[in-house]
């Protein structure tokens, strides 16, 4: 048997002789993991890609009328009928009277509204290819943005549910009793806000197959996803939704409130007035207070605080393999190097690093000796990180480590208690790491705990997250390769931080009117906040 070339970074898996691609990856030390558990805890029903809050009221809408017009079980024909739908709504966006945005669908609409000379649209080739395949249309995703983007929070804030026969068709929720809102509701106020007129023409044209560019403008602004009438019903239970428990379907002895508690707080946040700002100056207030509120620790404001606790710690340690990396390509490219050579020559230039910069005298100094110098500053050092290059980068990542254990030692094990309890603390999270191994490395050599750590924690924790990841598949996000203890490079990955759902949840009070555009709290903002101060839903 000829010898096989093996190239372009590509590995043959053992015995099976299949190829193993290496992919770019997500999440390259599986630290994220405890953020994204936290944020889904702290605000369910949201997500980080749901641009309009009206497409909660449209898509119950949407259920109704299926089940009224079609009554159909075969999952094929409900995915037909929501795909044109969306594809509709899309193409409508493109004659909205401002500027559109989070409208599922609308980059490709705009071009069919540019090509198209005869101003008639095909919704079956704009949905669907000749093959049946959805790739190359509106949407790839088979149940368009309804599958890909809504549909798991529709069914967590309670408005949707599974047929209980046909578990790839969905339905409404009944209106059963006034505790919670459901998704007859919204369908009904969001029917009441359609001209009649305009509601056959949407459905006559999803049923025809046909749309011309004079419909589309006819069904505005009726069928304008960023305009929720205002003071009108659909209004009122719109933002209902997202005051009501967290999880209405569910029957619980203490049911939970973190999406009311949050928006309370970012109100009061928003209330205060800041000359910038984004989502992320919410969740640094509640970092630097640490979750207490007027001395006495929040329960949801302790769940932001453990979430941006653990986004600085996934951060700093994707920061160190980030450098590390980048060092490894620069000094030895494509080839090969000893990994004790490798750890060893990044220790002694971190170590160099540290020296020169005042905050140790010698290499065998201890971690204790160096904490007594730092000047803890979390958000310093992460925008500093933002700026590094190389094992500067890595220096820095460990300068971020430090700084989150000074400026949070006495609530590691509160912080550790609440993450258990809610069952949000996840493999490699922060506060376990800080418990159970750095309080024991304190008298230890900084040397040596560097060599560590970047062995242990950052070496063999991406080698076993990138094998984890593979699950008998053939490809890989491994960013390097280890054979016979060399060493070689593959790729990189910048640290980032998680997306933890406030800018949605901003832009939903945005369409509901509650929050401006220059993010100051309107009239019904202010009313809402007081409302929410008195216990008042």
């Amino acid at each position: 048997m000829p010898e096989k070339v093996i190239s372009n970074n590509q590995s043959l898996v053992p015995f099976l002789g299949e190829r193993l691609s290496f992919i770019k990856g997500l999440d390259p030390l599986g630290l994220q993991n405890s953020s994204d558990a936290t944020f889904s805890m702290l605000l369910p029903g949201l997500n980080n890609v749901t641009g309009r809050m009206r497409y909660y009221s449209l898509y119950c809408w949407l259920l109704n009328e299926y089940s009224i017009q079609k009554g159909n079980t075969d999952p094929k024909e409900f995915q037909i009928f929501i795909r044109r739908a969306e594809y509709i709504i899309a193409l409508a966006s493109n004659f909205y009277s401002n500027e559109v945005s989070s409208i599922p669908g609308s980059l490709y609409t705009s071009k069919q509204i540019k090509e198209d000379p005869e101003y008639q649209h095909n919704l079956q080739e704009g949905t669907f290819k000749s093959n049946g395949i959805t790739e190359n249309t509106y949407w790839k995703f088979p149940l368009g943005a309804f599958g890909q983007y809504y549909l798991g929070s529709l069914l967590d804030i309670g408005v949707i549910s599974r047929r209980e026969s046909q578990r790839k068709l969905y339905v409404r929720t009944p209106v059963k009793n006034s505790e919670y809102i459901s998704g007859e509701s919204l369908a009904q106020v969001f029917n009441s806000n359609i001209n009649p007129e305009k509601k056959k023409l949407f459905f006559d044209c999803l049923n025809n197959g046909l749309i011309s560019e004079a419909q589309l403008q006819h069904l505005l602004p009726d069928f304008d996803m960023q305009i929720i009438p205002e003071n009108s019903e659909e209004h009122n239970l719109l933002l209902g939704i997202l005051l009501q428990k967290d999880f209405p379907l569910r029957i619980e002895e203490e049911p939970q409130s973190h999406r009311k508690t949050t928006i309370r707080y970012l109100l009061e946040f928003l209330s205060i007035g800041s000359v910038e700002f984004n989502d992320r100056l919410f969740i640094y207030s509640t970092f630097k207070d640490k979750g207490y509120r007027n001395d006495i620790p929040e329960k949801t404001l302790t769940g932001w605080y453990y979430y941006q606790f653990n986004e600085y710690w996934q951060f700093a340690n994707t920061a160190i393999l980030n450098g590390i990396l980048a060092y490894l390509e620069s000094t030895t490219g494509p080839n090969w190097m000893p990994l004790k050579t490798f750890l060893k020559l990044i220790t002694d230039e971190i170590i160099s690093t540290f020296i020169n910069k005042k905050l140790i005298n010698r290499p065998n100094d201890s971690v204790e000796s160096l904490l007594l110098k730092i000047q803890a500053d979390e958000f310093l050092f992460y925008q500093t990180i933002a700026k590094s290059n190389l094992l500067d980068k890595a220096f820095n990542g460990f300068l971020l480590i430090f700084s989150l254990f000074l400026n949070n030692e006495n609530e590691l094990y509160r912080l550790k208690e609440y993450s258990e309890n809610n069952e949000v603390a996840k493999d490699g999270e922060g506060t376990t790491y800080f418990i159970i191994e750095f309080l024991s490395k304190r008298t230890v050599p900084l040397k040596d705990f560097i060599f560590e750590f970047l062995h242990k924690n950052i070496i063999y924790r991406h080698q076993y997250v990138a094998y984890r990841k593979i699950r008998g598949g053939i490809q890989s996000t491994q960013k390097f390769i280890i054979e016979d203890h060399q060493i070689r490079y593959l790729g990189n990955f910048e640290p980032t931080y998680t997306g933890p759902r406030i800018g949605n949840l901003i832009s939903f009070l945005k369409d509901l009117t509650v929050i401006r555009k220059d993010n100051t709290l309107t009239d019904k903002g202010l009313e809402l906040l007081n409302k929410l101060r008195n216990g008042i839903n």
